[in-house]
């Protein structure tokens, strides 16, 4: 299951970005993302990438980070996967301090 809404809310947040402005750098409605930030409305695959592109992060990540693994998965699959999501991101947050740095060289 993928609960991208909950994601995008919980970056959001962490980002310390309000959803109104969110939505505005993403070409949104504010009354649309809040329906996607509360899971009750799916966005289209533009409407993710353009979030993924406000909130800094490729779609890639932003999607592979809403993924939540079935209740089902052997103990031993399931922290493999949390790991392998762990380490995405902090490549991703990593790729980031890099260009960061350069940047400021």
């Amino acid at each position: 299951m993928i609960r991208i809404g909950t994601t995008i809310k919980r970056l959001r947040v962490e980002k310390g970005i309000s959803q109104k402005a969110l939505a505005g750098l993403a070409d949104l409605t504010p009354s649309f993302l809040s329906l996607v930030e509360n899971e009750r409305r799916a966005p289209s695959i533009a409407a993710i990438s353009r979030l993924a592109m406000a909130l800094d992060l490729p779609a890639e990540v932003l999607i592979w980070d809403a993924v939540t693994l079935p209740p089902e998965l052997p103990e031993d699959d399931r922290r493999l996967c949390e790991i392998a999501k762990l380490i995405v991101r902090r490549i991703y947050e990593s790729s980031q301090d890099h260009s960061a740095r350069q940047e400021t060289s």
